[in-house]
């Protein structure tokens, strides 16, 4: 029988937080064993947190204290779950590696070191192996794992199952994001309301940039250069959860679009092998539906909930492109969940264990 795992949560009062939370609240073998934070320490979770999610939360939770985030104040705690924002996470997620702590990180400040895996378990799973050489070079007896940036996700799910069957050359990517990809309390009502906000070229450099990446340590079934052109334009809009993404993939040769289908329709990872508790049976959830896939009704996709990317309004663009849309919830998938998801593999694969 597998032992019982604590985690502490990082940021544990933000909305990637609250996502820790309940999604822990129910798992077979990972429980919340330590709440951190920082203007709230010393008071009960319930006072303090702002439960922007589905529920409520988990009466064995409400009364825990929120506590400093302090790996010396951690001796019985597994795992560290680390949503802190950009800029905070880095030095704080190295210290918590230095005292031996496996760090699961959705924070951007590590996830181009070269050491450090980015991963969704689905896509990249072998990359894991690069902890090896994290923890030699940094003479850490932890390591840090980081999760693609949530956007990076939506479209980087559908694709990675084509990237890996088919030649292709270029791919254009149109995001429309929700408000929660912000962080609370997120952007001003008056930029948002009655507009769609574009991110501007850096967030959408960002995104390729992941994307690319993520593609690159697929393992592929087709002999090509990998020259790929990735371009990206983000935008936000005043929905609450779920990014609706826009792919347009053009290929080096013909291709159907029923051959797409059955591509996507077919992909499973590492994850449903193993079964891991957070693996939802389907990935990739496709739809028919010429108006679906739309956020307020598929944001919540799969089982678990909201750990499946929908795609639907598949069509043949001409002989060699094709478009597709998907939408993925952003602080599920794209966040915690895939952060959780990440855990249990590195559990599985013997990474996480008795300190």
């Amino acid at each position: 029988m597998r032992r019982t795992l604590k985690a502490a949560i990082l940021g544990s009062t933000g909305l990637v937080g609250i996502e820790y939370v309940r999604m822990l609240a129910n798992h077979p073998y990972i429980k919340v064993g330590y709440l951190a934070g920082k203007g709230s320490v010393g008071k009960p979770y319930e006072e303090v947190v702002r439960w922007q999610t589905v529920g409520q939360v988990p009466k064995e939770i409400a009364d825990m204290e929120v506590k400093p985030t302090d790996p010396k104040l951690m001796d019985d705690v597994d795992i560290i779950f680390s949503p802190l924002p950009q800029g905070a996470a880095g030095p704080v997620e190295e210290e918590f590696a230095k005292h031996g702590f496996p760090v699961i990180s959705n924070s951007p400040d590590h996830r181009f070191d070269l050491d450090v895996p980015l991963l969704i378990p689905e896509i990249n799973p072998h990359t894991i192996s690069l902890i090896d050489k994290q923890r030699e070079r940094h003479d850490w007896r932890g390591f840090i794992v980081t999760t693609p940036l949530c956007t990076a996700q939506g479209a980087a799910i559908p694709l990675a199952p084509i990237y890996m069957n088919f030649r292709i050359d270029s791919s254009l990517i149109t995001t429309i994001q929700s408000l929660s990809g912000a962080g609370y309390p997120g952007i001003p009502s008056l930029d948002v309301v009655d507009n769609v906000l574009p991110l501007g070229d850096n967030y959408d450099n960002k995104t390729v940039k992941e994307i690319s990446r993520i593609l690159s340590e697929t393992k592929r079934m087709v002999n090509d250069d990998n020259d790929l052109s990735l371009g990206a334009t983000t935008h936000r809009i005043s929905t609450i959860h779920g990014h609706y993404e826009v792919i347009y993939v053009t290929f080096r040769e013909d291709v159907s679009v029923e051959k797409i289908r059955e591509t996507l329709d077919s992909f499973r990872g590492e994850p449903q092998k193993l079964k891991l508790p957070t693996a939802p049976d389907k990935p990739i959830l496709l739809t028919n539906q010429d108006a679906r896939p739309q956020v307020y009704f598929d944001r919540w996709a799969g089982d678990p909930p909201g750990m499946s990317v929908v795609v639907g309004r598949l069509s043949q663009i001409n002989r060699r492109t094709i478009r597709l849309v998907s939408v993925v919830h952003n602080t599920v998938r794209g966040a915690a969940g895939g952060g959780i998801l990440a855990a249990e593999l590195l559990v599985e694969k013997g990474y996480i264990d008795k300190r």
